[in-house]
């Protein structure tokens, strides 16, 4: 709720901030006879039709957090074949990517009230996150494993506090690509 206060607020402003600076440069064109003057009110339906039309042209969080799902799942098969450079990468990626989930949403309404999802991410990143780091630069398996599934743990928890318990994640059987080669040590094709 506050983010749409914020985004309202936001949009408020440059609306009647373009609105004045277009109704000056209008009126004094029309002084001039160069141009006819603008009705403020017809301005301000133009501008607010252009922000809808800008709004519906942005992914909502269900998408984002298919890349998300996507990353996170090709995070576990570059681990699993021990190619730590590329599970460092897909790590980078799922960062990224759940830092854009919250931008989309950053407080969602949940059975118990408003829940703030950018806090719970932020939490995700300084603890499973970082341990998800430190275990790729350790090259260490036992500990990626334990840590890829305590960030499973925390995001079903963040799935239940947002209501929607039957989003429940689970270390993946297959990768979501074929194209890439999680093996480090396999020949490249040419």
């Amino acid at each position: 709720m506050r983010f749409k206060i914020v985004i309202a607020a936001l949009v408020a402003v440059a609306v009647v901030t373009d609105v004045g600076v277009t109704l000056s440069t209008r009126r004094a064109e029309a002084v001039e006879g160069k141009a006819p003057a603008v009705d403020p009110a017809a301005a301000i339906a133009q501008l607010q039709a252009r922000v809808n039309e800008l709004e519906g042209r942005v992914p909502d969080q269900a998408i984002v957090m298919t890349h998300v799902a996507y990353h996170f799942t090709n995070l576990w098969f570059a681990a699993r074949q021990h190619n730590w450079p590329l599970a460092d990468f897909y790590l980078g990626e799922v960062r990224k990517d759940l830092k854009w989930a919250v931008r989309v949403r950053p407080v969602r309404e949940g059975p118990a009230g408003e829940v703030n999802v950018k806090g719970i991410a932020e939490a995700v990143d300084n603890t499973e996150f970082s341990k998800l780091a430190q275990a790729i630069q350790e090259r260490r398996s036992e500990a990626f494993v334990r840590a890829y599934d305590e960030t499973l743990a925390a995001c079903s928890a963040c799935h239940q506090a947002i209501g929607k318990p039957y989003l429940r994640p689970q270390r993946p059987t297959s990768p979501e690509v074929h194209v890439i080669q999680f093996d480090q040590a396999a020949k490249r094709a040419r």
